[in-house]
């Protein structure tokens, strides 16, 4: 009895995988995400090596995060303008093409520090293009009942990519280079794109006749602003994105200059937050389309709050990574997306998701004040004012109105 109890729950977990396109669209992500998680790594310590500089590096960070914030809305309007499948394989391909310029270049030893500035900005721009339509497609290849299963189920990889990827590309660059690590992740990148070719149904974008892109951008962000549960959430999402989420940015500041650690106990934090997010993800996997989603978004939003408020008075490594675990399962963005999906009809779908997408890139823009925060005042009033501000405005959004305690998806 206990035997077909677990393998219930294991089949509960994965049931999105019963529908066959979705089936090849998850493995594809699987490979996508691993190359995503490897480019970070790739260029980063791509710039350490032609540079020796930090400062460098953390700019090229931002100049990813800058098309990402101001191109993704445009991304959202074209995933519900033209076909999201081909958007899809176009973008990847494109990145697929991007990393091996950079891989052939290192083998060549032509590389040189705008090489990676322009890559950089070039990534954040497609990612921008194909978020809102890897978001939005996932409604497309399952039925309404597997849908939450689906979107937590694409979430666990994403949070997969993040924990392994840049443990392989490290591995490898030990190994063989940047130029091997480089041409695994373009790899990737070809597995994902290639295996769109084998999601055959998927429905034709709904447009509206005689409407062009800044019309459907404009309806897009009217029908955000005037729908009470997309406005909750992606207002809930924003100030998660501006004021908490920041955090994940300075985890190897906080370990070094707060912690005293070196880089190997900064990665582990790192991995703490990666496998509690993980964590989250598969436990709600398995709960099947449960109709109690609101509460579960409710709950966590406030492990998430109430977690990242502890880790600001923490001062010991081990109470750190286990304070960092309950961070990551707090995580609000898989039961976001679920409650968006159900929430918001087709023809929105792309342009809703690109707004909700918005919260993520905020965090590259966050992490700034919250820097300064913590090396003008304190590590503890950045984490605890961020975790502070981000609990007062979901409670005010998400408890004082009715809107999300009364929701029904």
């Amino acid at each position: 009895m206990i035997q077909i109890l677990a393998i219930g729950r294991k089949l509960q977990t994965f049931r999105a995988l019963r529908h066959r396109d979705y089936r090849w669209f998850w493995i594809g992500s699987n490979a996508q995400a691993l190359g995503r998680g490897m480019q970070f790594l790739i260029l980063g310590w791509l710039v350490l090596e032609l540079t020796d500089s930090a400062a460098r590096m953390g700019f090229m960070i931002f100049l990813y995060g800058t098309p990402t914030l101001g191109f993704v809305l445009f991304g959202g309007t074209f995933a519900d303008r033209f076909d999201r499948r081909g958007l899809l394989m176009l973008t990847q391909a494109l990145v697929a093409i991007l990393v091996l310029g950079i891989a052939v270049l290192e083998t060549a030893g032509l590389v040189v520090l705008w090489h990676t500035y322009a890559a950089a900005f070039v990534l954040g721009t497609l990612q921008a293009i194909n978020t809102p339509a890897r978001l939005a497609i996932v409604r497309d290849l399952v039925d309404r009942d597997d849908l939450m299963n689906a979107v937590l189920l694409n979430s666990a990889v994403m949070n997969s990519g993040r924990i392994i990827g840049p443990a392989v590309a490290g591995g490898v660059i030990e190994l063989a280079g940047i130029a091997a690590a480089s041409y695994l992740a373009a790899g990737c990148f070809v597995i994902g794109t290639a295996t769109l070719l084998l999601v055959r149904h998927v429905p034709p974008a709904a447009r509206e006749a005689g409407s062009n892109i800044l019309t459907e951008l404009w309806g897009g962000l009217r029908y955000c602003w005037s729908n009470p549960v997309t406005f909750t959430v992606i207002g809930i999402g924003f100030a998660f994105g501006f004021f908490a989420m920041p955090y994940s940015q300075l985890l190897p500041a906080f370990g070094k200059l707060a912690l005293d650690t070196g880089a190997g106990g900064a990665g582990l934090l790192m991995t703490g937050a990666g496998i509690g997010s993980l964590s989250g993800t598969f436990i709600m996997a398995s709960m099947g389309n449960s109709p109690h989603k609101n509460w579960l978004l409710l709950g966590c939003i406030f492990l998430f709050g109430i977690a990242l408020f502890c880790l600001a008075w923490s001062q010991w490594f081990w109470l750190s990574w286990a304070i960092l675990f309950l961070v990551g399962m707090g995580s609000i963005v898989p039961m976001g997306t679920t409650v968006l999906q159900l929430s918001v009809p087709a023809e929105f779908q792309g342009r809703v998701m690109s707004v909700w997408y918005v919260s993520a890139a905020l965090m590259f823009i966050g992490s700034y004040p919250m820097t300064l925060v913590a090396e003008y005042i304190s590590w503890t009033a950045a984490f605890a004012g961020g975790a502070a501000i981000y609990l007062a405005i979901a409670s005010a959004l998400g408890l004082w109105r009715p809107t999300l305690r009364r929701l029904r998806v």
